[in-house]
């Protein structure tokens, strides 16, 4: 960001490249922010270089992850606040007000240390009014204001808020709206008809809508991202060889080993694929177990099974499915 307009095109570029890699369908949404940060370049108007709102559907992190990559591609530092109740932590920690708690946490003394850094406020819709009211003045100004009457400047920094406010309305918006900039407008009126903050939303420079998904896409999406996490242990996916409750489950986890969440039942499906290559497996078949994913190896079975009857196989093919 401090060496030129190529260089922050080149990081820009960097970002886009990574997070559509990374993050599945908000393709749109991606590029409409990165157009905001080739931007951030070339304004002069004496208030921080952005401020932003992603809104709409957050599956798996998603929101948390596109902040973290803007970070990473810009080569600046995060600092990250939730801003959510119970008020008197979060709030106070912000400004430096919590007992007991180090000052450099603070948001002042963050930006004083690292003023072009990327500023994560999360829940931004259920911040005390006081903080929204001192974040305001920090977005319409070129600075923020301690307790001590103290000031720190913004103008160097990004601020990226996000809302869990309307989810649903605005990931529908972001499937049928393409033009980033009626997006916008769409959306801040969505939010505003849900509750959204009006004096947050008179600061905001570009509302990024994250669509939603069809059960059809995530259904296809989680398939390709478990037999992605198979082909990169060196083992081969048996035609079929998902259990389709895997993937329902993952989408939807109420019981059994996905209430600790999906990612952790992934780390746990990487362990068994390093421990069925190591036996010899080949060929894999995923089936649904009480607490994990279970790894089936195929050719093994093949190998060393008895014969069955016609009935016994009819049964097994089925109960694959």
């Amino acid at each position: 960001m401090t060496t030129g307009e190529d260089n922050t095109e080149a990081r820009v570029q960097a970002f886009q490249a990574k997070a559509k890699d990374s993050i599945f369908g908000q393709d749109a949404a991606i590029d409409a922010l990165a157009a905001e940060l080739a931007r951030l370049e070339i304004r002069h108007d004496h208030r921080p270089r952005g401020v932003f709102l992603l809104a709409g559907p957050d599956r798996s992190g998603t929101k948390a992850d596109i902040v973290q990559m803007v970070a990473d591609a810009l080569g600046i530092p995060i600092h990250q606040y939730d801003l959510s109740p119970p008020w008197g932590g979060e709030d106070a920690l912000i400004f430096g007000l919590h007992p007991g708690v180090p000052a450099w946490l603070s948001l002042q003394q963050s930006l004083t240390d690292h003023p072009l850094a990327v500023v994560s406020l999360k829940a931004i819709e259920l911040a005390h009014p006081t903080v929204l009211n001192r974040l305001q003045a920090g977005w319409t100004s070129d600075h923020l204001v301690e307790p001590s009457g103290t000031q720190v400047v913004t103008t160097e920094a990004i601020f990226i808020l996000t809302t869990d406010l309307a989810q649903g309305a605005v990931g529908q918006l972001a499937r049928q709206e393409a033009d980033p900039d009626r997006l916008h407008v769409a959306a801040m009126k969505l939010l505003a008809d849900a509750g959204f903050p009006i004096l947050v939303l008179r600061s905001i420079d570009a509302v990024i809508g994250l669509k939603s998904h069809t059960p059809g896409e995530l259904t296809r999406e989680y398939r390709r991202q478990i037999a992605e996490q198979v082909r990169a242990h060196g083992l081969v996916l048996a035609d079929g060889g998902i259990d389709a409750r895997i993937v329902t489950d993952l989408m939807a986890p109420a019981i059994g080993p996905y209430v600790e969440g999906e990612w952790a039942v992934r780390d746990r499906l990487d362990a068994d694929l390093v421990r069925a290559k190591a036996e010899g497996a080949e060929t894999i078949r995923l089936v649904l177990g009480e607490e994990s994913i279970l790894v089936v190896p195929v050719d093994r079975l093949l190998q060393e099974e008895p014969p069955s009857s016609p009935g016994s196989a009819a049964q097994e093919d089925s109960g694959d499915e």
